[in-house]
């Protein structure tokens, strides 16, 4: 893939998990929410589906990119927390997790935008294999 396809690639899997914690928000506020919109599974959101087939591909071998895999996982460990606060019936709890959630969320935003910033700084013009 060219430059410009890999960057928008990257907004592309940047919006999808804009979405996920948007649900997730959701959710926490007590809103219905369907398990695929919200999945706890990290290779299960559109996110993770990016990121382990077409990201893994394109920047697999890249430091930033191993980075956002961790806060990734991190990411969906707190959430399957939250999942199961709210399952429990355990509101309060729920509510003190979310923040966290938010905050790894705010670490993965940014591993994106430096994973651009490098895309946009590489001489290479082609990713991928």
């Amino acid at each position: 893939m060219t430059k410009h396809e890999a960057l928008r690639m990257v907004r592309q899997a940047k919006s999808s998990h804009i979405r996920w914690l948007a649900y997730t928000q959701a959710m926490a506020a007590g809103l219905a929410v369907e398990d695929k919109q919200a999945p706890v599974h990290h290779k299960e959101c559109d996110f993770g589906h990016w990121f382990y087939q077409d990201g893994f591909k394109a920047f697999g071998h890249w430091q930033i990119f191993q980075d956002i895999e961790f806060a990734h996982e991190l990411l969906h460990a707190v959430f399957s927390l939250l999942h199961q606060a709210l399952i429990k019936h355990e509101p309060g709890r729920a509510a003190a997790l979310l923040p966290r959630v938010e905050s790894i969320s705010h670490s993965l935003l940014r591993g994106l935008d430096l994973l651009q910033e490098e895309i946009l700084a590489s001489e290479q013009e082609v990713f991928g294999s």
